[in-house]
């Protein structure tokens, strides 16, 4: 067998997530279609992330099992040609047959995009979300910096994935004000529109994440900003102290970023 690492980037609207399924129409579906038709043999696909249903990656890692060799220099332009516009390979390399891209990683990023205006064209939505509740930024912020660190997640995350623990460890989490523009160019998959010239951007980076535990994070602390939550209970559900907080809403996927993974160099 052939082993290579895919970098991946794709606009999740209208798939049901990265992850492979039967007849549904995924990331891994599509991608898998084409690498099939390409190369004409044998050929699995392992991805680092399972994103979920319309949330959107700038660099998904993807592994390849291939039992005829790819060559490497031309595959991705080939590839795209073939692909949904809204997927896009950018590199393949080479790898060992032993990378797991779901394990070997030493951090995630993810980021999350939205606007806080009383009303927005449905138009402008694709990538950017907007809550039209009044919202407090600074309260907000004192959530933010005490999601840095270690802590016990299971105020938010959605059940549905095997996990042993969840606990997992924050390495830096920020909320600022950014000009898409400037992260996402003109010629990039992801259209902002040209109007739009601030939203709010929670940028986090940690070991690994629980299904949907940033989107239940920001849903969370919209609720601190328009005065549902406090800080102080913000904190105890941050603790893993039993709440309420799991039969709200969690944020729309549609501002959700697989932003970059980080993996030892060999």
């Amino acid at each position: 067998m052939y082993y290579y690492q895919a970098i991946v980037q794709y606009d999740g609207t209208g798939f049901c997530g990265f992850q492979w399924q039967q007849g549904i129409p995924t990331i891994q579906n599509s991608f898998n279609e084409v690498l099939k038709s390409l190369i004409g043999a044998k050929v699995t696909t392992m991805g680092a992330s399972r994103t979920d249903s319309g949330v959107h990656a700038l660099q998904q890692v993807v592994k390849i099992s291939s039992e005829i060799g790819i060559e490497c220099s031309d595959f991705p332009q080939r590839m795209n040609v073939i692909l949904t516009p809204q997927i896009r390979c950018l590199s393949i390399r080479p790898c060992t047959g032993d990378f797991r891209p779901s394990s070997d990683h030493l951090s995630k990023e993810y980021r999350y995009f939205f606007t806080n205006q009383r009303q927005r064209p449905a138009s402008t939505l694709r990538f950017i979300p907007n809550i039209a509740n009044q919202l407090d930024m600074n309260v907000m912020d004192q959530c933010v910096k005490k999601l840095k660190g270690v802590h016990d997640f299971r105020n938010f995350y959605s059940q549905g994935s095997n996990v042993k623990s969840t606990v997992r460890e924050i390495y830096s989490c920020e909320l600022v004000t950014i000009n898409p523009h400037t992260i996402f160019p003109t010629d990039s998959l992801f259209q902002m529109p040209q109007d739009l010239e601030m939203c709010f951007q929670l940028k986090i980076i940690g070991n690994g994440f629980l299904k949907q535990m940033i989107r239940h994070i920001v849903s969370a602390l919209w609720m601190v900003g328009s005065g549902k939550l406090t800080v102080e209970e913000f904190s105890e559900l941050l603790e893993g102290k039993a709440g309420e907080l799991k039969k709200r809403k969690v944020a729309p996927p549609n501002g959700l970023f697989l932003f970059d993974i980080k993996y030892q160099l060999p």
